[in-house]
């Protein structure tokens, strides 16, 4: 990475750590409001977003994919929940729930080491 590169891709990381914040806050509105078409939407915009602060941090590819599935399956255990409410869904849910909470906290942790590397870099 070039010096002039540098603090481009530290910016991305920044954004990158505050867009986790957001999605991780309206993704649990999402599941508390289900159906809500409008907050289904924010949140849809908002992994999108994260996708394109990812996309130029290659180092953050593995995390990110495993948010995008987390999130996928989080989605579906919604719909399935919305159309079968058996228990077995309730606790499937709660098992997708925890996954892509960790999975948020995870790509998060990954951009914040990035960031403090990167401060510890000489300028």
């Amino acid at each position: 990475m070039s010096a002039y590169e540098a603090p481009a891709l530290d910016a991305m990381a920044f954004q990158l750590a505050s867009a986790l914040e957001q999605y991780d806050r309206d993704a649990a509105r999402m599941v508390e409001t289900w159906l809500d078409m409008e907050m289904y939407e924010q949140v849809s915009e908002e992994i999108e977003q994260i996708r394109m602060f990812c996309a130029p941090l290659p180092q953050l590819s593995v995390p990110w994919a495993e948010l995008l599935i987390a999130h996928a399956e989080l989605v579906h255990s919604l719909w399935r929940l919305r159309f079968r409410e058996l228990e077995s869904d309730r606790v499937q849910l709660a098992e997708v729930r925890a996954r892509h909470g960790a999975c948020i906290g995870a790509l998060r942790a990954r951009c914040l080491r990035m960031l403090a590397c990167s401060d510890s870099r000489p300028r």
